[in-house]
């Protein structure tokens, strides 16, 4: 796992906007900064990135959903989180477009390659190469091995069953088959493979744990449909409900029923007691709210 979380990459992601809205007001004009960052300067302030951070709405911009669907795909792979083309394609373009300095010249590490969002792009997309058969560099394998690019040449290096082999005659970067990569990738401690049915999904607990509400839930209902009843479509009559009353599951609108939630559990292979439990919680949390904003 990388040593960052999205904490991490949501504090460095607002300081980026920041030296953006800076050379957005010295590009086109201060008041089109403004529209863009959504809050004007301070009296005391001359430059955005002066501004604290904390004000910076991320809600506001469409790459933090970017970068929280890369980093998921890349640092917790689920059938939850699939893989997209369009997102890592969108988020290579965003680091690729990011300011190089701030309007003073100066290069702040979060601008670098060191920084959090760029090695979320890179992560994503040596994921995506992976899974889509192609070839990886060296340092992509490092990445994904959670490993020093030492280690990689080191290992490139090694002439045993043990070593990695490179294509050959390839350099500058040195390039790995796919095969060759996963097999050797699949041998070390960090990296994390892609699971592409439910049985071998690691995360799928951990992502219920952490629903927060029904519609939470209902996604991952809707979501786990595809890979274990084909479409969501199918599941009412796998399940020998109707289809209303899946549609209502999916949409996290059911009532707590707790043989359903068990017959789901076990459908979907998740620890019974955790979604039983998880089902029973925000379905009371859900009845609450709306008890209390009836009674206002």
């Amino acid at each position: 796992m990388p040593h960052f979380n999205q904490d991490q990459i949501h504090d460095e992601l607002k300081k980026i906007l920041l030296v953006q809205a800076d050379h957005i007001a010295n590009t086109a004009h201060p008041d089109i900064a403004e529209q863009f960052i959504g809050f004007p300067l301070q009296d005391n302030e001359f430059y955005y990135f002066e501004s604290h951070p904390a004000q910076v709405d991320l809600s506001r911009f469409h790459a933090t959903m970017l970068l929280d669907a890369c980093y998921e795909y890349a640092v917790t792979p689920s059938v939850l989180t699939g893989h997209d083309d369009s997102l890592v394609q969108d988020l290579q373009v965003f680091v690729l477009g990011m300011p190089q300095a701030d309007v003073g010249g100066e290069i702040h590490p979060f601008l670098t390659e060191s920084g959090v969002c760029r090695t979320v792009a890179q992560i994503s997309l040596a994921r995506f190469k992976l899974d889509e058969g192609d070839a990886l560099n060296g340092r992509e394998l490092a990445l994904l091995a959670n490993m020093t690019e030492g280690a990689v040449r080191n290992a490139l290096a090694d002439k045993s069953e043990n070593g990695l082999q490179a294509i050959s005659g390839t350099k500058n970067p040195v390039m790995i088959d796919n095969d060759e990569a996963l097999r050797w990738l699949t041998g070390r401690r960090g990296f994390i493979p892609t699971p592409f049915s439910l049985d071998q999904d690691r995360f799928v607990a951990e992502r219920v744990l952490k629903s927060r509400s029904t519609r939470e839930i209902g996604q991952i209902v809707s979501r786990l449909s595809w890979p274990r009843f084909g479409t969501p479509d199918d599941a009412p009559a796998k399940l020998e409900w109707s289809s209303e009353t899946f549609q209502a599951w999916c949409q996290g609108t059911q009532m707590f029923d707790e043989t359903k939630a068990i017959q789901l559990a076990e459908a979907f292979g998740i620890d019974v007691p955790l979604f039983v439990g998880k089902i029973r919680e925000t379905t009371l949390r859900r009845d609450l709210a709306d008890g209390k904003a009836a009674g206002q």
